[in-house]
């Protein structure tokens, strides 16, 4: 089974319709250094689809370097508002990586896996230990 998801950038500018199925090739949190400072956060959330089965509309503007496979991993950010769509590389000629923020319902993405760990946050792997509040966080007095 599988379901067609829309999603966007944050201006709107970048904008796909993709397939999503029920058991992606990969759907997970990469802790790689590389996922770091392109998502400016702990780890990207991402999964893989085909590339056959995603429709984009608007142009990204990509960034390639040289990853520790010794490929080059294109990362696609909108130019407008910056931010990160999708991964494409080399070693993956048949998909692209999806970054999964950019879902418009996220529901749809099932993460089952944590990579490069060992590069990961502390706070990252606490992050369900944390307290929690479903909206902002009331400034202490």
């Amino acid at each position: 089974m599988s379901e067609i998801a829309k999603g966007k950038c944050l201006c709107g500018r970048v904008k796909y319709n993709v397939k999503i199925n029920e058991e992606p090739v990969y759907a997970g949190l990469c802790h790689c250094k590389d996922c770091q400072r392109y998502t400016g956060t702990a780890f990207a959330s991402s999964l893989m689809v085909l590339k056959t089965d995603i429709e984009i509309s608007g142009d990204l503007k990509f960034y390639g370097k040289v990853t520790d496979r010794g490929t080059i991993m294109k990362r696609g950010f909108c130019p407008n508002c910056g931010s990160n769509v999708l991964c494409k590389s080399e070693g993956w000629k048949k998909f692209y990586v999806l970054s999964a923020g950019t879902l418009d319902e996220p529901e749809v993405y099932k993460p089952s896996v944590n990579i490069y760990t060992r590069n990961a946050q502390p706070h990252a792997l606490a992050a369900g230990d944390l307290r929690q509040f479903e909206g902002p966080m009331e400034r202490q007095k």
